[in-house]
C-alpha cells in the first residue's frame, strides 16, 4: 500500500472510532498532494459533516463528483452534504442517481431513504427505499435503524420498535438503536405506564454507557425523569382536589381521601424509582437538587405534609388544607413543566407543543383554582361540579377525535405503502 493509501486507511479508522478531527488532520496532507483522490474526498466529506461543517463538506463532495461523475460513492457523499444544507430536493435527486448506478448496493438505497426522510413529506417513498436496503443486506443493523426511523415518522411505533429490536439483535451495543428504542418508551402518551417510562430511562442510560458522547441520550434521560415528576404532581393535585370537594359532603370521607392521596402519590413515585438502578436514582436526585425543580420538590413535600395533616386536623381546617394542597400540586406541576421547558430550550431543541392538551389543561386548572379561591356555597358547588364534569367530557371527546383522526391518517398512509 502506498503512503497515501496508508494515510487514508488510518483516517478511516480514526473516523470509525469517532474522532473526525484526527481523520481530517490525516486527510489534509493527502488532498494537498492529490486533490483528485476520490476516496480521500469522500471520506473528507463525511468527516466535515461529523464536524458540523456542511458548507465545506459540500465543496469537497462536489469536487469528488467532478473528478468521478459516475462514482455512486461520491454521489452518496454529495447527497449527504446536500441534506446537511437542507437542500432536500437536490439530495434526493443525487441519491436516486447513485441508486440507479448501483441498484444492488444496499447503502445507496439507505442513503436515498434518509434523503427522503429529510424532506419530511415523502416518508412513504422512504419506506420503500429503507425496506429495499434491509432486503439487500438483512445483517446490517444501520439499515434496520433507518427503517425504524421511517416507521416512527409514519407513526407506526410497534414496527419501529421491532426494527430497533432486530438491530440490537445484530449489534447488542449499538448506542443509536438503544437510544431510539428507549426514546419510544419515553415519549409514549400513557401517563400511568411508569414501568415503560422507567424502562426508557434505563435504556437511555445504557445508550450513554455504550457511547458517552451521545448528548441526545443525556437530554432524553432528563426529559424522562422530568416527565415522571410532572405526572406525580398532577396525580397529587387531582386527588387533593377531589378530597377538597368531599369536605362539603363528608368529613370522614375527606380525611380518607387525604390519606389515600398522600399514599397514592408516594406509591406512584416509589413504583417508578424502584425500577431504576442505583446510578439513575442518584441522577434523579441530582435533577431535583437545582433551580426551579428544587423549589418544585420542596412544594411537593409541603403538599404531602398538608394532606397528612388533613387526616387528623379539625374539621374546619379541612377545606383550607386540602384546597391549598390542590393548588400547591398544580403549582408544582407548572414549576416542573417550566423547568423542563427551560431544559429543552437550553439544549436547543425546538419541540412543537401539543396545543390541544395545553388548552385543555388550562381550562381544567382555571376551573379548579376558581372554585377553591371563591369557596362557593353548596348550591353553586353542584353547578361547578357539573361544569367541571362537562369540561372533562368535552376534553375526552376532543382527545378521542384527535386519536381517530391520527389513526385514520395512519391507515391511509399504510394503504399507500401497500400500493
Amino acid at each position: 500500500m502506498t503512503e497515501t493509501g496508508t494515510a487514508v486507511a488510518m483516517a478511516a479508522v480514526q473516523f470509525q472510532r469517532g474522532d473526525p478531527d484526527a481523520a481530517a488532520g490525516l486527510l489534509g496532507p493527502v488532498l494537498a498532494a492529490e486533490p483528485d483522490n476520490v476516496r480521500a474526498l469522500v471520506l473528507m466529506t463525511h468527516t466535515q459533516l461529523a464536524l458540523k461543517h456542511p458548507d465545506l463538506a459540500y465543496q469537497v463532495a462536489q469536487r469528488a463528483v467532478q473528478v468521478a461523475p459516475d462514482s455512486a460513492e461520491a454521489l452518496g457523499a454529495l447527497s449527504r452534504a446536500l441534506t446537511g444544507l437542507d437542500r432536500h430536493d437536490e439530495a434526493i435527486e443525487v441519491a436516486q442517481r447513485a441508486s440507479r448506478l448501483e441498484p444492488d448496493n444496499a447503502y445507496r438505497h439507505n442513503r436515498l431513504a434518509w434523503a427522503l426522510l429529510g424532506d419530511g413529506r415523502r416518508a412513504i417513498e422512504a419506506e420503500h427505499a429503507a425496506r429495499l436496503a434491509v432486503q439487500l443486506d438483512p445483517n446490517e443493523a444501520d439499515f434496520r435503524i433507518t427503517y425504524a426511523m421511517v416507521m416512527k415518522q409514519l407513526d407506526y411505533t410497534d414496527r419501529a420498535r421491532q426494527a430497533l429490536r432486530d438491530a440490537l439483535a445484530l449489534e447488542p451495543d449499538n448506542a443509536v438503536a438503544q437510544h431510539e428504542l428507549a426514546t419510544l418508551d419515553v415519549v409514549h402518551r400513557n401517563p400511568f405506564a411508569l414501568g415503560r417510562l422507567a424502562r426508557g430511562a434505563s435504556g437511555l442510560a445504557g445508550a450513554l454507557r455504550s457511547d458517552p458522547r451521545q448528548q441526545a441520550s443525556r437530554f432524553m434521560l432528563d426529559v424522562a425523569l422530568r416527565r415522571f415528576l410532572v405526572y406525580t404532581a398532577v396525580l397529587l393535585a387531582v386527588l387533593a382536589y377531589v378530597g377538597w370537594r368531599m369536605t362539603e359532603f363528608s368529613v370522614a370521607g375527606a380525611r380518607l381521601l387525604a390519606g389515600a392521596s398522600a399514599l397514592t402519590s408516594v406509591g406512584f413515585a416509589a413504583y417508578f424509582v424502584l425500577r431504576l438502578d442505583r446510578p439513575l436514582r442518584a441522577y434523579l436526585l441530582n435533577v431535583l437538587a437545582y433551580g426551579r425543580q428544587r423549589i418544585a420538590a420542596i412544594g411537593f413535600a409541603v403538599c404531602l405534609l398538608l394532606l397528612l395533616t388533613s387526616t387528623f386536623a379539625p374539621a374546619g381546617w379541612l377545606p383550607w388544607l386540602l384546597g391549598t394542597a390542590a393548588l400547591g400540586g398544580f403549582a408544582v406541576r407548572l414549576l416542573t413543566v417550566s423547568a423542563s421547558n427551560a431544559h429543552v430550550r437550553a439544549a436547543g431543541v425546538g419541540a412543537q407543543p401539543d396545543r390541544v392538551s395545553v388548552v385543555l389543561w388550562w381550562v381544567i386548572i382555571a376551573c379548579m383554582i376558581t372554585a377553591i379561591l371563591l369557596q362557593i356555597g353548596t348550591a353553586d358547588a353542584a353547578w361547578w361540579f357539573s361544569a367541571a364534569a362537562l369540561t372533562l367530557v368535552a376534553a375526552a371527546m376532543v382527545c378521542l377525535a384527535v386519536i381517530v383522526r391520527r389513526r385514520r391518517a395512519r391507515r391511509e398512509a399504510f394503504r399507500g405503502i401497500r400500493r
